[in-house]
């Protein structure tokens, strides 16, 4: 359990190394002032995503989940006892996931609304899903 614990600890950290980086934006013709100006409109829209409630709901679900899987896999161990440990150690475990899965989320989802403002002011955004 104390490597599972570990593994998904450092697989949680990686991973909240989430997407940051600008947007790839056609400059050709662009006057710079005015692109700040939008880009800052853009961002501060984007921020309106919330990331904290999409961690929270994320880190219940995980929880849940992670406490019936850590139950089982405890049960499977130890037999009763290792059900009540296993279901501690699997809800905090996927707790934890879930609330960084969660904000990583959120982030992606900040990213996009960033890059579908900048082409909806008329810009030419590269790296925009579509």
């Amino acid at each position: 359990m104390k490597k599972l614990f570990i593994a998904t600890t450092i697989a949680t950290l990686l991973s909240a190394c989430a997407y940051q980086q600008k947007p790839v934006v056609d400059m050709t013709n662009v006057d710079q002032a005015q692109y700040e100006q939008d880009f800052s409109y853009c961002q501060s829209y984007a921020k309106s995503v919330d990331k904290a409630e999409s961690a929270k709901v994320n880190a219940q679900n995980g929880a849940a989940s992670g406490a019936v899987v850590g139950a089982v896999v405890g049960g499977l161990e130890d037999g009763l006892a290792g059900v009540a440990v296993g279901a501690l150690a699997g809800g905090a475990i996927g707790g934890g996931a879930g609330a960084v899965s969660g904000a990583n989320d959120a982030t992606e989802v900040q990213a996009k609304v960033l890059r579908r403002c900048l082409d909806n002011k008329g810009y030419v955004v590269y790296d925009l899903e579509k």
